[in-house]
Parts: structure tokens; sequence; C-alpha cells
């Protein structure tokens, strides 16, 4: 019997975060294989929120302007609205900035060369795809759905099964698995346990056809909220967004519905529930819709007990370490973050520049608390909908309907004694949920405590990135070289090119920005790259 073909690396999963860590990897050459179950990339919308440190990665894989160029244009993704529905009968509630849109534009442009961008999955698999592939070329594996994972001490055995029907299964070794399965198998096999909420809420989305964005009253809202008194309140009536192509054309305009199932609702929505669902949420009269695909899933804030096997040798990433609800479009960025902080580290480890294989504990260390973070809060944010903006119309779904329509009926009644109010209300709720979409704290300014070996951010409070009780400020971002934080943003001048200080980091080795070349140039070797500011190298433009 031949031996297994054996590999440094093997990806579990080809998603955004699978498809991410190959790149990754590439980049570093790396050799490494990635299987796929799937035939082909998503067929489904799922995340479409892409933040500025995932589009700093994007930069760094070469991609990030082919993102840009398919992305919502940003004159349609500025802001979210609140409506009862957007049929004839149906009002705004309220409308705000977001994701770095209208009032918020400077403060973004100046956090990161890299801006927030709004393109769903369907289409950044395969830009990813195809750059996975351009970088390994016969790597990149889909049909093929790895069935078992055994751990050995020195490497990974798995079991590989393919589609096609003539191409016989195998066994394959690895030194080091990334497991991005979303959690269907790795954690399973090796025995990692999730801890959290599970199953709050069922949901049900639609991949819809349909004309809509000509006959939206705010153009600029990316996400419609939909609470409608008849249907209790937020969670039930929906939203929806966006999907492109664009241009936009009314005959191949897309969408992604949303809403949570309600008691009377079959479990299971087919496309006559959906369509039924659609027709009174949106309320549009005569509207054409054609429901491409559904998705019936649960929200989930659940991380995984440990990232790294107990061996060593498996690391999970993205859904395969922690689910997070979709309000605050933290999921793939942190599954694609999670996959930046484990390769370089792999790839250190594996190219023998690192002699400790305890330095890979490093990943759980430092990316377990983030997954555990983002997970509980973007649950307070799914709340939030119902708690906050919900309360401050004055609905809830155990009132009755005729009570629900009277209290929201008040928002849009100046001459009613409780109109002050309850508009006063819908404006603070609406700055509450600055935590979904004004959040560059959580989007940027996250950081590794453990890093910061010598308590530099202990009397500073982070660089004010943490209030007194240790707590991330997640609406304001505090740009800091403290160990641990995310390396900071500024335009530099290297002779007649202008360039970030974040397009100076280096894929393998480490980076010493100092004002004293003259000191610190003889430190240069293969871990360390020393570059000169304000000396013979380049120019701080904005003086920061």
């Amino acid at each position: 019997m031949a031996n297994p073909q054996q590999y440094p690396v093997v990806i579990i999963g080809g998603g955004p975060v699978g498809l991410s860590s190959s790149i990754l990897l590439s980049l570093r050459n790396i050799p490494h294989a990635l299987f796929e179950r799937h035939l082909s990339t998503s067929i489904h919308p799922k995340a479409c929120g892409l933040n500025q440190r995932t589009g700093e990665i994007f930069r760094q894989m070469g991609v990030e302007q082919e993102i840009i160029a398919n992305g919502t244009p940003p004159n349609t993704c500025s802001k979210t609205a609140w409506f009862t529905s957007l049929g004839p009968t149906g009002t705004k509630i309220v409308s705000r900035d977001a994701w770095g849109g209208g009032k918020y534009a400077e403060e973004y442009r100046t956090a990161s060369p890299s801006r927030y961008v709004m393109l769903p999955q369907i289409r950044l698999e395969p830009i990813l795809s195809r750059k996975a592939k351009q970088l390994n070329p016969s790597g990149v594996q889909y049909g093929a759905e790895v069935t078992d994972i055994v751990e050995k001490e020195d490497y990974v055995e798995l079991r590989i099964e393919y589609r096609e029907k003539s191409r016989p299964s195998e066994t394959i070794r690895a030194s080091y698995v990334i497991a991005a399965d979303g959690g269907r198998l790795v954690t399973n096999k090796l025995g990692i346990e999730l801890h959290g909420e599970k199953d709050i809420v069922d949901m049900v989305t639609a991949h819809i056809r349909v004309p809509i964005a000509a006959k939206h009253p705010e153009p600029e809202a990316f996400i419609t909220w939909f609470i409608n008194p008849e249907m209790g309140g937020s969670i039930g009536t929906g939203y929806m967004y966006h999907l492109g192509p664009y241009p936009n054309n009314p005959d191949t305009e897309e969408w992604m519905f949303a809403c949570g199932i309600l008691p009377d609702d079959p479990m299971r929505f087919d496309n006559d529930a959906m369509m039924s669902r659609l027709k009174k949420s949106i309320n549009i009269p005569d509207l054409e819709v054609e429901v491409m695909s559904l998705s019936h899933w649960s929200v989930n804030a659940i991380s995984a007990e440990q990232y790294r096997s107990r061996n060593g040798r498996s690391f999970l990433v993205g859904d395969a370490a922690h689910r997070i609800p979709p309000w605050g479009a933290l999921g793939v960025n942190t599954g694609i973050q999670d996959a930046n902080n484990l390769v370089w580290k792999l790839a250190l480890m594996l190219q023998g520049k690192l002699g400790n294989g305890d330095f890979l504990d490093t990943y759980d260390e430092e990316r377990r608390p983030i997954g555990e973070r983002v997970a509980q809060s973007s649950l307070v944010n799914m709340r939030s909908h119902n708690m906050i903006m919900d309360k401050a119309l004055g609905i809830s779904k155990d009132t009755s309907v005729a009570e629900n329509k009277r209290a929201v009926e008040i928002l849009f009644d100046e001459s009613h004694p409780g109109y002050a109010q309850t508009h006063a209300d819908v404006q603070r709720a609406q700055s509450i949920l600055d935590t979904e979409f004004k959040a560059p704290g959580a989007e940027i300014g996250w950081f590794y405590p453990t890093a910061d070996i010598d308590n530099e951010g202990r009397d500073n409070f982070h660089g004010g990135q943490v209030d007194e009780d240790g707590k991330l400020k997640v609406t304001e971002y505090y740009p800091s070289t403290i160990p641990g934080h995310h390396f900071p943003h500024m335009w530099l001048r290297r002779g007649d090119d202008v360039v970030s200080s974040r397009d100076l980091l280096c894929l393998d080795r480490f980076v010493l920005f100092t004002a004293d070349p003259t000191t610190w140039y003889q430190v240069r070797d293969e871990l360390i790259h020393v570059i000169a500011i304000k000396g013979r190298d380049l120019e701080d433009i904005d003086r920061k």
C-alpha cells in the first residue's frame, strides 16, 4: 500500500475563512491543500458586511480592489432605516447613518486605509476562490469531503471522500489542520465542546429577485428593518438588504429577506409560505417576487472551549470556533481575522523560524476571548431590536394587535400628548444601537491583552480603548502602539508615493519602526525588518 500523501497544512472548508487561510498560506509559500465538500462556492448569500480590519487583510491578499468594485456603492449603504412597511400604508419610523456613512465618514476614513464594504458571500467567495486557485492551482479541491480526522503525535490523519464517483476515497496526512468547516466534523471528532446560548431564535432567510430599489423611499438605506405592529415587532416582521448586482438593473435586482419564525408559522418555510410573509412585511402591491433559495437557521451565541486541539495539531477558525449572531456583521469578519492570526504563526513554525510549538498556543490565548466577546455583544445587538426599538414604540409580541397599532400611531401624530416622548424614545433607541451600526472599537479597536507583557496599557486604559471597568469601548476607536493593539494607520510619503503605514507590514517578518535608523538598522535579520520614520525611508504626512 502506497504511503499517504502528506501536506504541511490541510484546510477543511472552502468558505470565506477557509479560502482566506489558503491565500494567506500561499502568500507565505506554505504548501497546503483545501477540501470543500460542496461542488462550488456558496449559492446562498449569508454574510455581507466586511469591516475595515478585514479590508486591510484583503488589501494584503491583493483582492481588496476587486471586492470594492463588486460591492454595494457607498451612496446606497450609508444608512439603515426602520419602516412599518414599504407599501402605500407604510411609514418610516426612523433612519440613521451607519457603517462609516454620512456623519461618520471622516472618522472611518482616518481609522484605516480600507473602507467598510457590503458584499454578500455569494459574490465574495468566487473572488477569494479565484485568488486561492491562482496561487495554489491543484490544492483547492471542491466536491471533496473530509469524513474523518484522527490526531496522532506527529501528524493528523484525514479521510477524504470525493463527489466524483470515479475518484476513490483516500487517506492523507497533515502536520497541521485548519478547521474552517463550520463545526460540522472537527469539534465532534476531537471532543471539543461549545459553550454559550444555543437555538435562541429560529430564522429563515430568502434570496429573492424583486424590483424594489426604485420604490424604496430611503435609497441610502442598505438594511431596512420592518416593525409591523400587526406582526408583533422587529424579529417577526423581518429585515431585508440589497444584494446587487451593480450597477442596478430592475430585471436582475436581488435582495435578502430574513425573519423569525412566529408561533403560527410552519416550522419549515416553503416558497408559498415565504411569499406570504414577504408580501405582508414589504406590503408593496403587485410586487413580482422570485424566490431563488431559502435557508433555515438558528441564532446561536457560542464559542469553543478551546481553539487548539489537545494534541496541538488542529486549529478551529470561523464558525468551527464560534457561532456569532449576524447583528453587527462580525461573524465572517471574526473568522477571517482568526485565519490571519493563525496563519503567520503556522508559517513561521513550518519555516523553522520559531523553535517552540508552544508559541502556537497564543492563537487560542488571543482569539478565543475575542470570539466569546463578539458572540455575546452580537447577541445583545439582536435583543436590542426587540428590547430597545420595539419598547420605544410601545409594542410587544405579547400585546394585542390593536394596542400595538395604537402605540405606533402616536409617533406619527404630533397632536398626541405622547408624541414628544415617543419621538425622543425612538431617537434614543437608534443611538443606543451604535453598538451595531457605528462600532469602530469592536471592528478595529479590539486588541490582545496577553501581548502587553509589560502592562503598558494598565495605567492609561489601553490608550482609552477600555473604560475604568476594563470593558472595550465599542463605539470609538483609539489608535495605539501599545503591544497587542492594532498597528495604527497613517499616510506616509515614500519618495513620490503615498502609502499607508499598514502597507509596510511584512508577511514573513516583524517590522520595527524607528526614528533612529543608525542604531536600529543593525538588528535586521530574517525575522526583523527595520523601517525609519522621519528618516531616509518615510515622512509622516499628517504629523501623527
